[in-house]
């Protein structure tokens, strides 16, 4: 009766023993939650709409967002945006009734953009946090056109949609800062006839830091 006890006895201390390293284990694979984050970074920006205007691909651009958790994996904020696009047209001969121009062309377009935006985090206990989302927004949107000693200028609002993904990492297990990249799709519904847009779209990639606030 005495050994039933005892091995008793070490059968539930090993039991207890392992469910707490099991415990213990799994805990060492959860960080910390978090209720609000910030990011900013810079944007690499291709336009699509109207390549015969711009074509090139842009580094001249940055995002701001702020976020807070709506539950443990759904978020909402605010985005502000913004990407400027340059190209140059060799000298050329361009005629209209009654006159005619050589002269190269300078073509700038400004975009700046605010957007609400919502996302979901797949995994916001892990240390990687991939996510995808939607942002609904305006844009503002300067487009200017320089040649010989003229320029003409237009300056266009529009609704803007904004689907995107990506990822965040941690820089450490309980670190605040990490790091973030995302893919994003940009459409607004601006028109500007006398530049041939009909709305203006881009596809951007972004990369930057990230604070996450708990």
């Amino acid at each position: 009766m005495r050994i039933i006890k005892s091995a008793g006895l070490i059968i539930t201390i090993l039991f207890s023993s392992y469910s707490g390293v099991r415990a213990q284990s799994y805990d060492t694979l959860l960080m910390p939650y978090f209720d609000k984050y910030y990011g900013f970074g810079p944007v690499l920006s291709l336009p699509l709409s109207n390549r015969s205007f711009i074509d090139k691909t842009s580094l001249k651009g940055a995002r701001f967002f702020y976020r807070e958790m709506l539950n443990e994996n759904v978020s909402a904020g605010l985005d502000l945006g913004y990407a400027g696009f340059n190209d140059y047209t060799p000298p050329a001969v361009y005629t209209s009734p009654g006159s005619a121009v050589y002269t190269d062309l300078y073509n700038y377009v400004d975009h700046y953009t605010v957007a609400i935006s919502g996302e979901y985090i797949f995994s916001p206990y892990k240390r990687v946090m991939p996510y995808a989302g939607v942002g609904l927004g305006a844009s503002y949107t300067n487009i200017r056109l320089y040649y010989n000693i003229y320029n003409d200028a237009q300056t266009k609002w529009g609704a803007l949609i904004r689907p995107y993904a990506g990822v965040m990492m941690r820089f450490g297990k309980r670190s605040s800062w990490g790091a973030f990249a995302n893919v994003l799709m940009d459409y607004s519904t601006l028109r500007a006839p006398d530049y041939d847009y009909k709305g203006f779209s881009s596809l951007a990639l972004q990369a930057g830091i990230v604070y996450l606030n708990w």
